[in-house]
């Protein structure tokens, strides 16, 4: 999921971003820089579009691997999947004993 860039998505939270940041006031502008308010709008952006979803972060072997589910197994098994394509994607096998998961806050 991190691997991939998608340029659209990009282009959607920039305008997104510019449109929110020229209707503060320009007070706003004064006591709070250009760069720490786009971290915080990406912040509330990204949950903003998937409001009933968590998001969870887990260590897979080699991968940092982040997905939005509905609850901790929901999340473990997206978190396999993505695991496995993208073992398969660099031609490895997955592991006989499973993905170890490993939550990370």
């Amino acid at each position: 999921m991190l691997d991939k860039v998608r340029p659209q998505q990009k282009q959607k939270f920039d305008d997104a971003f510019r449109k929110w940041w020229s209707a503060e006031k320009p007070r706003y502008g004064e006591h709070v820089s250009e760069t720490v308010a786009r971290n915080v709008f990406r912040a509330g952006y990204a949950t903003g579009r998937r409001p009933n979803l968590d998001r969870y972060v887990f260590a897979v072997g080699r991968f940092r691997i982040t997905v939005w589910a509905t609850g901790l197994m929901d999340a473990k098994r997206r978190a396999t999947a993505e695991a496995d394509m993208r073992a398969a994607k660099r031609g490895w096998k997955r592991p006989k004993a499973g993905w170890v998961l490993k939550e990370v806050i």
